[in-house]
């Protein structure tokens, strides 16, 4: 985004939310604090998520960067698996999994791949009795499958650029 596109957007923003008042004062480090968190994405992705967080928020707030940020991806979110849908494809792979682990790992999706860990956990499940696999593993499975799904959105919603900032400064403390 453009720094005349932030503030058109803050002028919906104001248009969409009475409550949001900006000082004068304030406006020009508004902007420009806006600008620096949103300059990596498109403006029509911004209005777009925007137009999600008015129609599916219902505080009567505006949004912080945060939150249109998390609007923008909210789409691809949408289509993750939930908990209980990841755990069935693994359950299915865990009944098939005593003598082709490996086949049944690769047959599920990489976010699930990642919470499973590896197709020797597919095997050993397969050999614990169900009523430990239907308790302790599947709890354990959905933790991690939440994580790994955290983990992804987290690193989504982080540029490039400032992600191997960060990688940089943590380099040079672990060296320093």
């Amino acid at each position: 985004m453009t720094r005349e596109e932030v503030k058109e957007l803050l002028v919906m923003i104001r248009a969409l939310y009475p409550n949001f008042n900006l000082k004068p004062e304030e406006l020009t480090g508004t902007i420009n604090a806006w600008h620096m968190m949103l300059e990596e994405y498109p403006a029509d992705a911004v209005g777009a998520a925007l137009k999600i967080y008015a129609k599916t928020n219902n505080t009567g707030f505006a949004p912080s960067v945060s939150q249109l940020i998390g609007a923008i991806y909210a789409p691809r979110e949408n289509n993750e698996l939930s908990e209980g849908e990841a755990w069935a494809l693994v359950k299915d792979a865990i009944r098939k999994g005593a003598y082709d682990s490996q086949e049944m790992y690769d047959a599920l999706p990489e976010t699930v791949q990642r919470a499973v860990g590896n197709p020797a956990m597919i095997h050993e499940w397969a050999m614990t009795d169900s009523d430990t696999v239907n308790t302790v593993i599947m709890s354990n499975f959905q933790r991690s499958y939440k994580a790994v799904l955290a983990r992804r959105e987290f690193n989504s919603k982080i540029s490039a650029d400032l992600s191997n900032a960060i990688t940089k400064r943590d380099v040079k403390e672990i060296e320093g």
